[in-house]
């Protein structure tokens, strides 16, 4: 019933508002392996613009919840765009929101884009092309182009450039890159930013006097300090190994840089925005060698990418992740699945993680919302995005429009309403009388100040009327939910630890309802509010929640404990990379010690105790003792999942010697089926990296439990 009332209305307002040709994305998702069976789904599609849509895809599935949101495009209508924006229009910039670069720019729709300098110069790693224009070379890496055509391809390019200097030729060997590639010459626009210390680097000044930059003429100028920062300009940046009397203008040289891409050539390209690896191709899985890949991209994290259908429609995909509540991720052959099940035949993907951000427009809305989850908490700053536009112009008033589009909720319920009028190409239209809005049938529910009150279970129809346009969306108001959740879940508290619980209702389907306004909250130990604010005693405690009829029960555990944890196989002795000097005593010192010795004198990086033990259901994590070389290394632990995807966490950093006592916890994302892979003693990470030889002790490994100690000694089997 649902599906068809969906299907009906989605009909009805694609008369209103034009159609969409090929744009339109699936009503229900069928992914093939190795995307995860799918129990129940809960699919929303709304219309954004002529030629663009969106949806959201709630599913369940035996490995936990995904959250999949989409953007459907068809590239091939006149008022139709896509750009590359880059954030705040500097490549070294503080980056930007998504939401930010779409909100000043007049987006409709948008999803964050390449790798960036995270943190530092916050630049795109790959190519970049804007408008024609070509602000940084590419690397090896795939990009997503738009071609001046109209269509779009995915794959790597290449740059080749030369740089005139007097009657002197060299190699132009990036744009906007600092320091130069391969030791070369680049050429810096003002689009690169201000430009930081870089006293390797001899930085003259250029003016441009013809021709489109950077492909044009210049004058040079005088040489630019480069030991202190140089505002945003134009510069021809020598490396020190490229450095000469040939290669250095004198001021008043005419410079003339010129290059291209391929393929496409620059000429053919619209824009381009960088990404990777390429995931699907002509239909299938591709395991793409130039990533970006490793053990991060191997297991299931939140992730963005753009691809393809044979008729040129072009979906941008993100995928909710790291949250066990929300959204699991997916591993990259499962996002190619459901690239393929949304319509593409090529696609790529985009930066991940916390990274990973999809927008839209709303309908009613002037401005576009952030449809996701991001797994940071907040949308994160980026370094630039894919954005989408309409250029219809603003037309009279079409529909009237209210959010939610669909009111599902249970008898009881009070769910607010937000209504405006839209034109036929989405734009919000501002009226100055107010909506009447009337529930057929009557006794299904009554609107009271802006919410519709459900008082029966049953089936309706919510009519909205302004003077200049009207609409309805479905009613379906149930009598008591298919599935009521606690959320969070699992939760571990210190005594008098606080946390606010939410009940979450669902229809069979998956899709939300709206909760009655007396739920009734109780709590074996501890006190817990109406609403549901929840404050820990010094036991363990049982929560529930009534709504109607359907009782939801959480168990929440109180401190902590320690169990000695059994290793089920010998433990061995690893290095990275394999067969490093060092070696592993077992049980010497003590019954339980693990004797480890390292040396990073050559070029090992690391030496491993390889223990691949189990861990009890619902551990928090591991603890040991170590008996410190004070060397600096740092003492870390490989976790896995029961499909192998592997999770590292710093335990402790040897920066003392002696005896200490550490906790690894197990993070969020691990999931079911948590194992200890490893203990190990890295060199160190980013700029400190020791070099050395040395030796740690381990010793009284034990796992980490929520709750008080209960009588006995065992620890529980995994």
């Amino acid at each position: 019933m649902a599906l068809r009332t969906f299907a009906l209305a989605a009909l009805l307002f694609a008369s209103v508002c034009g159609g969409a040709r090929g744009a339109q994305l699936p009503a229900r998702l069928t992914p093939a392996a190795p995307f995860p069976r799918i129990l129940t789904q809960a699919p929303t599609v709304s219309f954004v613009a002529p030629g663009i849509w969106e949806g959201d895809y709630l599913l369940s599935t035996p490995d936990g919840p995904i959250a999949v949101h989409a953007v459907a495009v068809d590239p091939h209508l006149a008022d139709v765009r896509l750009e590359t924006v880059i954030a705040n229009d500097r490549l070294v910039s503080g980056a930007e929101p998504v939401s930010a670069m779409a909100a000043r720019t007049g987006a409709v729709a948008g999803i964050n884009g390449d790798y960036f300098d995270i943190g530092a110069t916050n630049a795109p790693t790959n190519v970049v092309v804007k408008d024609g224009r070509l602000l940084r070379t590419p690397r090896k890496r795939a990009a997503f182009v738009l071609e001046t055509n109209g269509s779009s391809l995915l794959g790597e390019l290449s740059f080749a450039g030369t740089v005139q200097i007097g009657t002197h030729s060299a190699a132009l060997t990036g744009i906007n890159e600092l320091p130069p590639p391969a030791g070369g010459i680049a050429l810096i626009t003002p689009e690169f930013g201000a430009i930081a210390p870089s006293p390797a680097t001899t930085l003259v000044a250029l003016q441009p006097l013809d021709g489109t930059p950077p492909f044009a003429r210049y004058r040079a100028g005088s040489i630019a300090d480069s030991a202190v920062s140089q505002p945003a300009g134009t510069y021809l940046a020598i490396a020190a190994s490229a450095y000469s009397p040939d290669t250095l203008p004198n001021p008043g040289d005419v410079v003339t840089a010129s290059g291209d891409l391929a393929p496409p050539v620059v000429s053919e390209i619209a824009d381009a925005i960088g990404g990777g690896p390429v995931l699907l191709r002509d239909g299938a899985w591709y395991a793409d060698p130039d990533g970006p890949n490793g053990a991060t991209f191997a297991r299931r994290i939140p992730t963005s990418g753009v691809a393809v259908a044979t008729d040129g429609t072009i979906f941008l995909i993100e995928v909710d992740g790291r949250q066990p509540d929300v959204s699991i991720g997916l591993t990259r052959p499962q996002f190619a699945a459901l690239m393929l099940a949304l319509g593409a035949n090529d696609g790529m993907a985009l930066d991940g993680g916390g990274s990973s951000t999809l927008v839209a427009r709303r309908l009613g809305d002037d401005g576009v919302s952030v449809l996701n989850s991001p797994s940071d908490g907040a949308e994160r700053r980026v370094g630039d995005a894919l954005l989408v536009y309409s250029d219809v112009a603003v037309g009279p008033p079409a529909r009237a429009v209210v959010a939610p589009s669909t009111v599902r909720a249970l008898v009881g319920s009070s769910t607010p309403l937000r209504t405006a009028v839209i034109d036929a190409a989405g734009h919000h239209i501002a009226v100055g009388d107010d909506a009447v809005l009337t529930v057929v049938p009557r006794d299904l529910g009554t609107v009271v100040n802006g919410s519709f009150v459900a008082r029966r279970a049953g089936r309706g129809t919510l009519h909205v009327a302004y003077a200049v346009a009207s609409g309805t969306v479905p009613i379906v108001v149930d009598g008591r939910p298919a599935r009521l959740d606690i959320l969070p879940s699992p939760i571990n508290l210190s005594p008098g630890g606080r946390i606010r619980l939410i009940a979450h209702a669902y229809d069979a389907d998956g899709f939300p309802l709206a909760l009655p306004t007396n739920e009734r909250w109780t709590a074996s130990s501890g006190t817990i509010d109406a609403d549901g604010s929840f404050t820990a005693a010094t036991s363990d405690a049982t929560v529930r929640v009534r709504a109607g009829a359907t009782t939801a029960t959480q168990r929440i555990t109180v401190g902590q404990h320690e169990r000695s944890l059994a290793l089920s196989k010998p433990p061995t002795f690893a290095t990275a990379p394999r067969g490093g000097p060092g070696g592993l005593n077992v049980g010497t010192a003590c019954p339980s010690c693990l004797a480890l010795r390292y040396d990073f004198s050559g070029n090992e990086r690391a030496a491993y105790v390889d223990v691949g033990v189990p861990l009890p259901a619902g551990a928090l994590g591991i603890a040991f003792d170590v008996d410190s070389d004070g060397s600096g290394a740092l003492v870390r632990v490989t976790f896995a999942n029961a499909i192998d995807e592997t999770f590292l966490v710093t335990a402790t950093t040897l920066n003392a010697a002696g005896h200490r006592h550490v906790v690894a916890r197990v993070p969020n994302a691990v999931g079911a089926g948590a194992r200890v892979v490893s203990i190990y003693v890295l060199a160190g990470m980013g700029g400190h990296v020791i070099h050395g030889a040395g030796s740690v002790t381990f010793s009284h490994l034990n796992v980490l439990l929520p709750g008080s100690a209960p009588p006995g000694g065992a620890v529980p089997g995994p």
